[in-house]
């Protein structure tokens, strides 16, 4: 999944933004064949995993700041032990949702855009914050 997911996402883009691109790779006797049916199944079932990480990773960036404040006086304590790695997976998770936020504010077309690749690439992004 962690390959073929931003694989799906990309190509949902391409497909949203130009969508002349799919009609010559179908052909017409694609949508009466069962290869169509199950693309349909594939796509469905690709899309369902996509939904399914966009809720984790929005889960994850609305406690990020509940965690920072949370942890405020543990992360500032010199003499206390904290875990720098699950300080900078949240500290970069909070930073990606005041991106999502700012860009939200200019253009929300964009903000959506951006948060829906950045749920296909979640597992690499989580793999670079940690």
């Amino acid at each position: 999944m962690e390959f073929v997911l931003p694989i799906y996402t990309l190509a949902l883009f391409l497909f949203y933004y130009r969508p002349g691109v799919l009609a010559p790779l179908l052909g017409e006797t694609l949508p009466h064949n069962i290869l169509w049916w199950s693309l349909w199944i594939v796509i469905g079932a690709f899309g369902g995993i996509l939904s399914l990480s966009a809720l984790v990773l929005a889960m994850t960036l609305l406690y990020a700041p509940i965690y920072l404040v949370g942890r405020a006086t543990r992360i500032l304590d010199p003499h206390a032990y904290v875990d720098q790695h699950e300080v900078r997976f949240y500290l970069g998770s909070f930073l990606i949702l005041c991106g999502l936020i700012a860009l939200a504010v200019f253009d929300p077309r964009a903000a959506l855009g951006s948060f829906i690749l950045l749920a296909g690439f979640t597992q690499l992004v989580w793999r670079v914050l940690v």
